[in-house]
């Protein structure tokens, strides 16, 4: 595993700011001690931040992806006629759900209890906007 050039300063920044902050309490240049000091609590609040900024990406991919599986299977049965069917597995749906801001509500988990129950597979949300229609999934499936 090759990491870009930027990770690998930051990891080395990570490792020798605290070490030099270390090595400077020996000294006695009190600049220095407090300018290396400032330096590492700064790194530490950065790759913090950092970490911080990714988790919050993923957790919009996460939750997109879930929204897509919901929004593509509704689409299919209102499409099929399947009304009654639809608004019986939403209601459920919505009984079931309760927002909130610590965790993610297994949002995702209740999205392929509403799949499942519309009789489709989780892994099978293919709609009119992916690159690949209904039917060529399936004729692809076919083919040996």
């Amino acid at each position: 595993m090759d990491l870009p050039n930027q990770i690998k300063l930051i990891l080395f920044l990570c490792l020798a700011m605290p070490v030099a902050w270390l090595a400077s309490e020996f000294q006695a240049r009190r600049g220095l001690r407090i300018a290396l000091g400032c330096c590492a609590i700064g790194m530490c609040y950065a790759v913090a931040a950092g970490v911080g900024s990714f988790e919050r990406f993923n957790s919009k991919a996460w939750y997109g992806s879930a929204s897509k599986g919901l929004i593509d299977t509704t689409l299919l049965e209102l499409e099929a006629g399947n009304t009654g069917k639809v608004i019986e597995a939403l209601k459920s749906l919505h009984s079931k759900f309760e927002p909130t801001y610590e965790n993610r509500a297994r949002y995702d988990h209740l999205v392929n209890e509403y799949i499942v129950r519309l009789g489709h597979r989780p892994e099978e949300r293919l709609g009119p906007t992916d690159p690949l229609s209904r039917k060529d999934a399936r004729a692809m499936e076919s083919k040996p």
